[in-house]
């Protein structure tokens, strides 16, 4: 069962509580590692969680928001390495390579290199990425490759069971496009800092109980 996340709400609730932005999105990665990743590496049919962290599309927002969240995102990286020493999890970046500031690239390489061996559990870091993007890239590779038609097997993140978005919103913003096509969607309204271990074990619980027939 893999479990993808679009990670959104975290702007909205630190204006809510009178915070910064940025406090909004330290809390919302640290849900994810307390709450959300725990869940799944509790549950014996969770073998991968993908985490949309920044988009293709978050290029837009203020230069100092970004500045702020490549700043988190480092500082999650390092708390993740450390985690990932006491837990057997892998560590896979999926997005482009070419735009992250060094110190974050090489930090993200670098855990990647260091987690490769794993094979019960992966993470997947969806940083600086796109569904469209992915797609272009991967029959881009495939190209190279001799066979455009193979452009599935160049893709980064692996077909999806689960979608959960946070926030309130109901739509995937351009998130793993191929892999959610038959995935079941949970829409829920709470912000991402709000979002408790409990709330994944009962989307868990709930997913188990749909008939997933693909067409049939």
């Amino acid at each position: 069962m893999n479990l993808g996340i679009i990670a959104d709400g975290n702007r909205r609730w630190a204006k809510s509580k009178n915070l910064s932005v940025d406090k909004g999105h330290k809390k919302g990665f640290d849900v994810i590692t307390e709450e959300v990743l725990e869940a799944c590496i509790e549950n014996k049919n969770c073998t991968s969680l993908t985490v949309y962290g920044f988009s293709t599309e978050n290029w837009k927002r203020s230069p100092l928001e970004i500045a702020n969240l490549m700043k988190i995102y480092l500082e999650m990286c390092s708390t993740w390495e450390v985690l990932f020493q006491k837990n057997p999890i892998k560590l896979v970046w999926c997005g482009r390579r070419d735009r992250l500031n060094v110190l974050l690239k090489n930090k993200l390489e670098k855990i990647e290199a260091e987690t490769k061996h794993v094979k019960n559990f992966t993470l997947y870091l969806c940083l600086d990425y796109g569904g469209h993007d992915e797609i272009e890239r991967a029959v881009i590779a495939a190209q190279n490759a001799g066979d455009a038609t193979r452009f599935m097997d160049f893709l980064e993140v692996p077909a999806l069971d689960i979608v959960v978005r946070t926030g309130g919103e109901k739509r995937l913003s351009n998130f793993c496009m191929w892999q959610s096509a038959y995935a079941e969607l949970f829409f829920i309204d709470k912000f991402l800092p709000e979002l408790l271990k409990s709330d994944i074990e009962k989307i868990f619980f709930n997913f188990e109980e749909r008939d997933r027939r693909k067409g049939k």
